[in-house]
């Protein structure tokens, strides 16, 4: 099945020759697909704790902050996510498909470490080097896409949901966590990372804006699940 696209045209990709309609030319690294093609900065602490991310750093962070363990979360936006294609942006080392249900299971990270972690804990998902402002996947064909505790650390969010909703079929679901300004914990987290952080009313306007419908939002101390379908 296609699913990839050009970040550049947004032309399908051909997968053998990992060139687009316009003959842009991307490359296979390490068992990623490349769509990047140059070093891009990433959060040099999630960089330093990559190792330890899904079975230390995640779990005791989540905990801490939001009172709920890293796999009851990792869990409850799989079963919303579930379908044949599923689509995840800043996927890490890929933690969600171990609960998942996808046929084509595809994890998106600008992280060459984290992409690196994927592609030897969870040989079933494709692993992208991709942009979320870009998302190198061809529109409307994820029936599931999921992005946690990413969206907030990068510059343009609303872009990123647009993205989002582009590759996501009608009818499909979509699953959102961030980081919301919503208490002390979150705002002494924003000044930590130098985030300008969102109302969690603001990132429900980026889903309805881009016709996504809002069926659920919880909160979960300073973070805040929103889960969608795709008009």
């Amino acid at each position: 099945m296609r699913i990839l696209a050009c970040p550049i045209d947004g032309t399908p990709i051909d997968e053998n020759r990992l060139t687009c309609e316009k003959e842009h030319k991307f490359y296979k690294v390490d068992g990623y697909y490349d769509f990047v093609l140059k070093d891009v900065k990433v959060d040099d602490v999630l960089e330093k704790v990559a190792p330890l991310y899904e079975n230390v750093w995640a779990p005791i962070g989540m905990f801490i902050t939001s009172h709920r363990t890293y796999s009851s979360i990792m869990r409850e936006i799989a079963d919303h996510v579930s379908g044949d294609v599923v689509v995840d942006v800043g996927t890490g080392p890929g933690r969600l498909f171990d609960f998942v249900k996808c046929g084509t299971c595809v994890g998106v990270d600008l992280s060459s470490k984290f992409l690196k972690m994927l592609v030897t804990k969870r040989k079933n998902v494709i692993a992208v080097k991709g942009n979320a402002l870009g998302l190198p996947i061809l529109s409307e064909v994820a029936d599931g896409v999921a992005s946690s505790f990413v969206l907030h650390m990068i510059p343009n969010p609303s872009v990123a949901i647009k993205e989002i909703s582009r590759i996501t079929k009608k009818g499909g679901n979509v699953a959102v966590t961030v980081l919301a300004n919503s208490n002390f914990f979150g705002r002494t987290l924003s000044k930590w990372w130098k985030l300008d952080l969102k109302s969690k009313d603001v990132y429900a306007s980026y889903f309805s804006d881009n016709g996504i419908e809002v069926k659920e939002m919880k909160n979960m101390g300073p973070w805040v699940m929103i889960k969608g379908e795709k008009r």
